[in-house]
């Protein structure tokens, strides 16, 4: 819960989300520097529940008024039912994918260099979120849970072969893991993913103002100091340039949607 400014109740902006795990850490504050940026008193509530909401419940409370705003990736979906603020927040990063494997398979996955070679194992993934397409779409076979922290355990039990996350979530979701997975060596998965801030379409004023505030953060270059504060350790560690990079289609980015600046983080 933020108060960046002392003002009356009447008329502070409340943003109301469900965004709870450490892993959406980066987004909630990005979020508090593009709402800083229109010198309006904001409160972002973080709404706790009896009950873990799934990706697709929190979905439907934006839509439905109940919640004000989420960071997801984008669908034509997503975008009818939303107010969506076109940036992609994490600058495509997300969409660079490590394997979570089990140690004994690293060997196995070594010898994976293309796409062909990915096709006769098995990804473990959540069906609520909208990637899980891509991996139909380019013929991967996936086993999927609602669960995100279930997803952990059914690797390290063999339901499924590994578990492709984001290079910015894994090397946290990894240290809470070590004792039985490891990040699969000389590869990493990319597709187009860009996840963007949606805004309920009862609140319309809410979305100009993180609109323009991401404008003016993008301008004055504090966004990208965020970014690099968060990311760029994690990037050197990743060591892109030794791994095969295997390009993954992916049918849920809706068609004309601008190519993602990917230049923060990867070098040609």
């Amino acid at each position: 819960m933020l108060f960046p400014l002392q003002s009356r109740a009447e008329d502070i902006i409340k943003i109301r989300h469900y965004h709870l795990q450490p892993r959406h850490d980066f987004a909630l504050k990005l979020l508090e520097l593009v709402l800083s940026k229109n010198g309006t008193p904001y409160q972002i509530l973080a709404v706790k529940s009896n009950e873990v909401l799934t990706e697709g419940r929190v979905e439907k409370m934006v839509v439905d008024g109940e919640l004000d705003m989420l960071f997801i990736s984008t669908s034509s979906a997503r975008e009818s039912a939303m107010i969506p603020i076109k940036e992609p927040i994490y600058r495509g990063l997300l969409g660079l994918r490590l394997l979570l494997i089990k140690p004994k398979n690293n060997e196995k996955f070594k010898q994976i260099k293309n796409l062909q070679d990915l096709k006769p194992y098995v990804a473990g993934h959540n069906v609520h979120w909208s990637d899980f397409a891509v991996f139909k779409a380019n013929g991967l076979k996936v086993v999927s849970t609602t669960s995100y922290d279930a997803l952990f355990e059914m690797l390290k039990h063999e339901r499924f072969d590994y578990f492709s996350r984001g290079v910015n979530e894994v090397w946290s979701e990894l240290a809470q893991h070590s004792a039985q997975l490891v990040i699969a060596d000389n590869l990493m998965l990319f597709y187009p993913h860009p996840v963007y801030f949606f805004v309920g379409k009862h609140r319309p004023e809410l979305a100009d103002l993180v609109e323009k505030g991401l404008k003016i953060a993008t301008q004055d270059g504090s966004y990208k100091a965020l970014f690099l504060s968060y990311y760029a350790d994690t990037i050197k560690k990743a060591n892109l340039n030794s791994r095969t990079m295997i390009f993954l289609h992916n049918p849920a980015v809706p068609a004309g949607t601008a190519p993602i600046d990917t230049s923060w983080w990867l070098t040609p």
